[in-house]
């Protein structure tokens, strides 16, 4: 998609439904610079150099961050597209909510 005005731009959150487990197999979790694998645990990765885990060649297609503060959110974001990083940013909370919703269901299964 080309972008007319470049500097009209901003980013938004946008609320989509995706399968929770596929999510957790493509996560890179991080916290400033490094971060950890979502599928094996990896930790000490690199997001702007790690395209897939080299633990378990897991290739990452999202993120996502313990960081609440929205600067530092939004360093992460314009840090990510000026490197033509091909991640999406997925709210932790959410993920975790989610996540943990699907791991209270399963307890009570027979």
């Amino acid at each position: 998609m080309k972008i007319e005005d470049p500097s009209r731009t901003k980013f938004v959150r946008v609320w989509k439904q995706l399968d929770v487990n596929e999510v957790k197999k493509h996560m890179l979790y991080v916290d400033d610079l490094y971060g950890t694998c979502g599928n094996c645990k990896r930790l000490g990765l690199n997001y702007l150099k790690d395209k897939t885990c080299p633990e378990c060649n897991t290739t990452f297609k999202y993120m996502a961050t313990n960081s609440k503060n929205p600067a530092d959110v939004a360093k992460l974001l314009t840090r990510i597209e000026k490197e033509n990083i091909q991640l999406i940013m997925i709210d932790r909370e959410d993920f975790e909510r989610s996540n943990a919703s699907d791991a209270a269901k399963n307890l009570f299964k027979n």
